[in-house]
């Protein structure tokens, strides 16, 4: 359980520093890697899946759909002459980090809390 929890935590910081996307998929073979050996990969799946999604809200680049919104206010602000309207990277982390940070504890508390179910293997 604690290495669950500690790949969750782990996948959340390093989605907040770099999209969630190729930093999955970097991932996904060394947990299959860890399931060729006899190890029960299902809650390092979830753990995986949960760190990363809730890392990409920590900031603008820790996915791509906020790369985009942030893209878009920069031109709304720029177009209407309105800076308030663009979300810089500042403004999105002050705000995201600590969203990323609660949701992960929410997590953390809920894997706790249930780990025996997200341990089942998976398909099962």
């Amino acid at each position: 359980m604690i290495t669950c929890i500690a790949l969750m935590w782990v996948a959340a910081i390093m989605s907040a520093a770099i999209d969630n996307i190729p930093f999955t998929a970097a991932m996904i073979p060394i947990i299959a890697s860890l399931e060729a050996i006899g190890v029960n990969i299902a809650a390092l799946c979830w753990c995986l899946a949960l760190g990363v999604g809730m890392g990409g809200n920590g900031t603008h680049i820790g996915s791509t759909a906020n790369v985009y919104i942030v893209t878009v206010s920069e031109k709304l602000a720029k177009t209407t002459g309105n800076p308030d309207l663009a979300i810089t990277p500042y403004t999105w982390a002050k705000k995201g980090l600590p969203v990323m940070i609660l949701t992960l504890i929410i997590c953390t508390i809920v894997m706790y809390t249930f780990f025996d179910y997200y341990a089942q293997p998976l398909g099962a």
